[in-house]
């Protein structure tokens, strides 16, 4: 398992900076059934210069990431089908500029936009260009501040490029976001109202453009210096599924003439909580919340696509989250740092058999401890309770057949809890060289994030660093 990274910059100065970066890296699949490999290889460069009181970004970066399709929904013992082929390789282009006002006079007018393009390809000759924008604008009048922010997303797919029928697909969300925000004291009030607009003609069966409200409202109120900070926050908006967005939450994910991609609403996401600061030592955030999805995105074990289920394709259908949570820090002692993160979830699936893939509990603990400035030691558990997975293909154990359409039958896999334990140390020689050891899944668990895919067991890696 290969891992080199490379990066160089200018010596900062007050006009701006500039440099690049490139990385390599390349892994097994943890079976003996198939011989391709997992790669991932990026570049990029980026530039951040001053003009008067702006600050200009400009960055541009490529990639190109190798997916095995090793998994075998009807047994992890057996090998995955290959009459498709078992990888997929993607080529992603990448374009951004930034432009942010830096005005040290708070009553004069602030703004903040951003631009960029991103471009993905496949094997089968599919193309997707997403355009995206945004900005942000506000000043102080008195203890208040008014601010204008807004968004746009345009995306354009491309299949079959490679085939005399191409299919071609065209969304687009907008937003406009006004706000006002007090400030009295310890109180801190914002109120205003997401106005969007989803154009996601296709995946609406051609109903056209949908125009949705969101109201805006967050409080918090300090309380002895910052001990305790109680607040409330009720938000919302549109959350975009394009063709990429959907490989980096699902690589194994394949997209069909018959996939819809539709756009996720989030509404009524209320949150009810207290953060605060009870020594220099101990911070925490507790917190409660509820949150209504139209459209949720979800995936199945595809036997239309694949024999073995070693393909997903998505479907969507509402869902409400109820969820109790929170975070603690701790840094008692000298140069260890502790962070506790845990929720609890609930869920109501809208009639499906379950929320599929979605965790009744999730944990995780972070450490991190230096000692005489030489050693340094990074260390996480996760814990993630038991999750329900739909899959059209039955493997024979914790299978329920809850629904059939057709000539099609629908299961219920249940997906065991799991402990994800990691731990680095690093030995930095100086200020410009070190050595350091990273060992992942050290309990050696064969869990799995998808029907089908068992994870690698315990891995080690080592390697050094260099600055010059």
């Amino acid at each position: 398992t290969p891992l080199l990274e490379l990066s160089m910059t200018d010596l900062r100065s007050r006009e701006g900076t500039w440099g690049f970066q490139a990385s390599h890296f390349a892994t097994d699949a943890p079976t003996d059934f198939i011989d391709d490999r997992f790669q991932y290889s990026d570049g990029g460069v980026w530039l951040s210069r001053f003009i008067g009181k702006e600050r200009v970004d400009l960055t541009a970066n490529v990639s190109r990431d190798k997916i095995v399709f090793y998994g075998n929904a009807n047994g992890e013992s057996l090998a995955p089908d290959i009459t498709m082929n078992t990888y997929e390789r993607y080529l992603r282009f990448e374009a951004e500029m930034a432009f942010k006002s830096h005005q040290r006079d708070s009553t004069l007018m602030n703004h903040e936009v951003e631009i960029g393009w991103y471009q993905l390809r496949d094997l089968t000759g599919t193309v997707e260009n997403n355009f995206d924008g945004s900005f942000d604008v506000g000043k102080f009048v008195g203890n208040e501040r008014f601010s204008l922010a807004g968004s746009m997303n345009l995306d354009r797919l491309v299949m079959g490029l490679n085939n005399p029928d191409t299919l071609r697909t065209d969304a687009a969300i907008a937003s406009l976001i006004p706000t006002a925000t007090s400030y009295r004291g310890p109180l801190t009030v914002t109120v205003g109202a997401g106005l969007w607009v989803d154009a996601d003609t296709q995946s609406r069966n051609g109903s056209g453009s949908t125009f949705k409200f969101y109201p805006k409202v967050e409080a918090s109120i300090r309380v002895l210096r910052d001990v305790f900070i109680p607040y409330i926050r009720l938000d919302g908006g549109l959350e975009q599924n394009w063709f990429a967005s959907i490989v980096d939450e699902n690589p194994f994910y394949y997209a069909s003439p018959e996939s819809d991609m539709r756009t996720t609403s989030r509404s009524n996401d209320l949150e009810i909580g207290m953060r605060g600061t009870l020594t220099k030592a101990i911070g925490f955030k507790i917190n409660v919340s509820s949150t209504k999805y139209e459209d949720f995105l979800y995936f199945v074990n595809d036997t239309l696509i694949n024999t073995t289920g070693s393909r997903f394709t998505e479907f969507y259908d509402n869902l409400k989250v109820r969820s109790v949570g929170g975070h603690l820090s701790l840094n008692l002692i000298e140069n260890l740092d502790i962070r506790l993160v845990g929720a609890i979830y609930d869920y109501d699936e809208n009639g499906q058999d379950a929320a599929w893939n979605l965790p009744s509990t999730k944990w995780s603990v972070d450490l991190s401890y230096s000692l005489l400035d030489k050693f340094y030691v990074d260390a996480s558990v996760t814990y993630s309770g038991i999750r329900s997975s739909v899959s059209q293909i039955d493997p024979g154990q914790n299978a329920i057949r809850f629904m059939q359409d057709g000539d099609v039958n629908y299961y219920n896999i249940e997906l065991p809890s799991y402990v994800d334990a990691n731990i680095g140390l690093e030995y930095r020689y100086n200020s410009r060289t070190s050595v350091w050891a990273k060992c992942s899944n050290l309990t050696n668990s064969s869990y799995r994030h998808w029907v089908g895919y068992p994870v690698q067991g315990i891995q080690a890696l080592f390697g050094g660093s260099y600055s010059f």
